[in-house]
């Protein structure tokens, strides 16, 4: 283990020193969002909502990335009664010529919900969000797994997959996963300005790490870097932060492509035979799959232990 983190870390050096002299590589991301129509601890007011949504629209269209956002319509009610304004912030994304996708009603867990009461979550995660995607002329068309859950077993995976098919759904996968929600956590509990100016510059220095490993993931598994599905979340933190996030992108050769143009490569065809419990990337399900254990996961950033504390 020790022998391949070194490997990793001198294949990073070597590429930060190469970068002054090189063009960067070619590469494409789509971008996702999670858990529309957003995500607070403690801020619920809707003007809270109201302002990040508007922040992080106005960074996606700064860079003119074709984003997704995946919704869950049980945060558009309160006491059971639809929140107009609530809906509203959906529409902004529809406004903003971006897409929405199926995160099931209520963020159940394929894990531990029987799956026809699963499959109930998501027809009932259907209809303000595919009445917003037929006024402006685009279809629903795509589903996120909370937690990335795709089931147990096969016969449930199966089942779900079946049932998705059906409704007109594909699985959108993701191959760069994070702790976004922990740095969020700590960011909504800040007290100061400069301890958000702290969390805010962690955080970006965090996710340079993370992308840097699952780029390295990629070439160790494909020998190449298939275009990556990044998950982050609605939530302030992002909406702050997104405009270093592009860039950082941008800055490491990465173009900015829709989650339907990504899914084509050849890559996602691969097969995912993993059934363990956790939510994991679909790089690291193929490589479970093709029997790769250990050490070849070795190497993915930790959030600092002080930003998991602040997030408490």
């Amino acid at each position: 283990m020790a022998a391949r983190l070194l490997a990793i870390a001198l294949a990073v050096l070597l590429t930060t020193l190469l970068g002054a002299h090189q063009s960067p590589p070619k590469r494409q991301v789509a971008i996702t969002f999670d858990d529309l129509p957003g995500a607070s601890v403690g801020r619920l007011d809707i003007e809270h909502f109201e302002r990040f949504t508007t922040e992080l629209l106005a960074a996606i269209a700064r860079h003119q990335v074709p984003a997704i956002g995946f919704v869950n319509e049980g945060k558009l009610e309160a006491g059971g009664a639809v929140v107009p304004a609530r809906v509203a912030l959906l529409k902004q994304w529809i406004d903003a010529g971006l897409e929405l996708g199926n995160h099931s009603y209520s963020h159940h867990d394929l894990h531990t919900t029987p799956l026809d009461d699963f499959k109930q979550d998501v027809i009932r995660g259907e209809p303000i969000t595919k009445k917003l995607m037929a006024d402006a002329g685009k279809r629903l068309r795509f589903f996120r797994h909370p937690f990335l859950h795709t089931g147990r077993d096969a016969e449930t995976r199966g089942g779900f997959e079946a049932f998705l098919a059906e409704r007109g759904y594909r699985v959108a996968p993701v191959t760069i996963d994070n702790y976004d929600y922990t740095f969020a956590r700590a960011y909504d509990r800040a007290s100061h300005g400069a301890e958000r100016q702290r969390i805010v510059d962690t955080y970006v220095e965090y996710m340079t790490g993370v992308v840097t490993y699952y780029e390295a993931q990629s070439q160790l598994l494909l020998g190449r870097e298939q275009p990556q599905i990044l998950l982050l979340h609605a939530n302030a933190l992002n909406a702050r932060t997104f405009d270093a996030l592009a860039s950082m992108l941008r800055n490491r050769g990465y173009t900015f492509v829709a989650l339907e143009a990504a899914i084509e490569d050849e890559a996602y065809k691969k097969r995912d035979e993993f059934y363990g419990p956790g939510g994991i990337t679909w790089l690291h399900r193929w490589a479970l799959t093709e029997g790769k254990r250990g050490a070849f996961f070795a190497g993915e950033p930790v959030v600092p232990a002080w930003i998991a504390q602040a997030g408490r």
